[in-house]
């Protein structure tokens, strides 16, 4: 927190985290909590994996309940979410890439993509809005 004080242009923060289990759901709502505490003023977006909703593929028993509570305090804390399906992440990669058995590593790759084509505009110089906050 004592770095993104002393930059002079800060317009906001990008949270990357799934909301299924532990780390990604309790530590990220909990940095997304301390965020929008700590910056009241400063936009907050979420780049959120949601969980397969078939239950024969989920390893983790209490992801159900970790979702509701992740998305109560995105609801809370987040300017803007963008949702990505974990189902949908793996169709993509086995229909589109044609990968059989999509690795965690591709998956992720997949969602690094999507991340930096959606804020190019914000990185790159161009005719259109340049900031966040417009």
């Amino acid at each position: 927190m004592t770095c993104a004080n002393s930059i002079a242009s800060l317009e906001g923060f990008v949270l990357c985290h799934s909301i299924a289990g532990g780390t990604g759901s309790g530590m990220g709502s909990y940095l997304l909590e301390r965020l929008n505490d700590h910056f009241p003023k400063k936009l907050v977006q979420t780049y959120s994996v949601f969980p397969n909703w078939d239950h024969s593929q989920s390893d983790v028993v209490v992801q159900p309940y970790n979702s509701v509570l992740t998305l109560k305090r995105l609801t809370l804390n987040a300017d803007a979410v963008v949702v990505l399906d974990n189902t949908s992440l793996n169709r993509i990669a086995v229909d589109r890439l044609r990968i059989e058995n999509p690795t965690v590593d591709q998956l992720n790759s997949l969602v690094a993509t999507i991340m930096a084509a959606s804020t190019t505009t914000l990185r790159y110089p161009s005719y259109m809005n340049n900031d966040l906050i417009g």
